[in-house]
């Protein structure tokens, strides 16, 4: 899993102190979120999908690499796609701490979502025009 140098979509997100688990790191499953964040906001700019109810996630692995901890206060999420299916984008992700260390990498795999049918839906041609521009850059 890795991330293409270009066409990479970075957002920093603030940490917050009610991120920290008992041990003082941001809690594993608040890096769920960050994540989810970055992603949902890239999937706007980039791809063009208006609202989180037109897909859903289908999968996600998460490798963490190191301990991210409040003193970081930011911390670097990284967006590339690493694969474009006829309704889905797996995506290769990093979390990257203020020294340039990587904290955290994910696959997701995005499906997009027919709300009323509840099943997956096609790429439109514009997300999918956007996706093969980001995924070629």
């Amino acid at each position: 899993m890795s991330i293409r140098a270009l066409g990479v979509h970075r957002t920093r997100v603030p940490l917050r102190w009610r991120d920290l688990d008992h041990q003082g790191h941001v809690y594993h499953g608040t890096v769920l979120t960050l994540l989810d964040e970055a992603r949902t906001r890239w999937l706007r700019t980039a791809i063009g999908v208006e609202h989180p109810d037109a897909y859903v996630v289908a999968r996600i692995e998460i490798d963490y690499q190191q301990e991210i901890l409040m003193d970081h206060d930011v911390a670097e999420i990284s967006i590339g796609i690493s694969r474009l299916g006829h309704s889905s984008i797996r995506t290769a992700e990093s979390l990257t701490l203020p020294g340039g260390e990587q904290a955290a990498r994910a696959e997701v795999v995005v499906v997009m979502w027919d709300q009323k049918a509840h099943c997956s839906r096609a790429l439109t041609a514009d997300e999918r025009a956007r996706a093969e521009a980001v995924a070629r850059a």
